[in-house]
């Protein structure tokens, strides 16, 4: 099973200023006037005000997610009115909180629409992209049972968050975050996603980028070990299929020779990767009776490619 924690919490920043900005915290700005009477003209800065009260007394009124978009309407109102300076320095922290309370609720719906709003203002911004990777594969697309709603969303942004950590960009002050559980981790949810796609030689590049980054994780050698194994089995049907005279002869045919040596490098190829990934789990299983099973199955591999030293390998997974 896929590792479902990293390490430390990814929780948005949050700009100086509290979400809830009372009538003596919002800087020099006052309240406007009541609309103006029918009999009056309205101007482009009555309208200004207007909306602008609207905002201010939602937010005095402590609700925030009627103030944000009331905020975010202001600024597509009045993108150079009296009170945008202030509006487009509030309105970022305030999705921030509202992204931060969707997360702990677990409210995928909201994390999306909320993650994409700042997406499209900043692409590369992992404080959203890393939290909305981590939550839809874990709790959704990896949970038991699965959800696959927001299967494509969870796909792209942890695809984006890959390719951003890669170059080396970072979130800003993750408290507790470790890049090479974070970046294990995405790739194995990557190697699970190239498997399904019917991608064997993608899901194996992925899951040995994260046996690299993370040579303690037993899942990276289980999975990698496991395309091995199907490539063993393919070779090893493929040699049986060629006659027995050719198989035993003198000088063997190039295309038997061939065949055969693919049967042992992918024989060896899976010892290794599972003989690391017994080793990882002998002091502690996880894995229950896959383990065992995968115990068989190495013996039995090591037997035929080690014939003098069939137990060798139990030397090698003691942990």
């Amino acid at each position: 099973m896929i590792r479902r924690v990293l390490s430390g919490a990814f929780v948005l920043l949050v700009l100086s200023q509290t979400s809830v900005v009372r009538s003596e915290a919002v800087l020099h700005h006052t309240v406007p006037h009541s609309p103006l009477s029918s009999q009056q003209q309205t101007t482009q800065d009555d309208l200004d005000n207007a909306a602008y009260k609207l905002w201010y007394e939602a937010n005095a009124a402590n609700d925030l997610p009627k103030s944000y978009e009331l905020g975010k309407t202001y600024l597509q109102q009045f993108p150079k009115g009296k009170y945008a300076d202030y509006l487009n320095k509030w309105v970022p922290n305030a999705r921030g909180k509202l992204f931060n309370f969707a997360y702990n609720a677990k409210n995928s719906e909201s994390m999306i629409v909320l993650g994409n709003e700042a997406l499209a203002v900043d692409p590369d911004d992992l404080n959203y992209l890393l939290p909305l990777a981590q939550h839809l594969n874990v709790n959704e697309v990896n949970a038991r049972p699965r959800n696959l709603t927001h299967a494509a969303e969870a796909e792209t942004f942890t695809r984006r968050s890959v390719k951003l950590l890669e170059s080396g960009k970072r979130p800003i002050d993750a408290a507790g975050w470790k890049l090479n559980e974070t970046l294990t981790y995405l790739y194995q949810v990557l190697g699970g996603i190239e498997e399904q796609n019917k991608n064997p030689d993608a899901a194996l590049e992925y899951y040995e980028k994260a046996a690299r980054s993370d040579a303690t994780n037993a899942f990276s050698f289980l999975s990698s070990g496991r395309i091995y194994q199907v490539r063993y089995l393919k070779a090893a049907e493929k040699y049986q299929a060629i006659p027995q005279e050719e198989r035993n002869a003198a000088t063997p045919r190039p295309h038997a020779e061939a065949t055969l040596k693919e049967v042992h490098e992918t024989a060896d190829a899976l010892l290794d990767r599972w003989i690391k990934f017994l080793k990882l789990t002998a002091a502690n299983n996880i894995y229950g009776d896959t383990r065992s099973s995968i115990q068989e199955t190495v013996a039995e591999l090591y037997k035929y490619r080690h014939p003098d030293t069939p137990d060798a390998y139990l030397e090698l997974i003691r942990p």
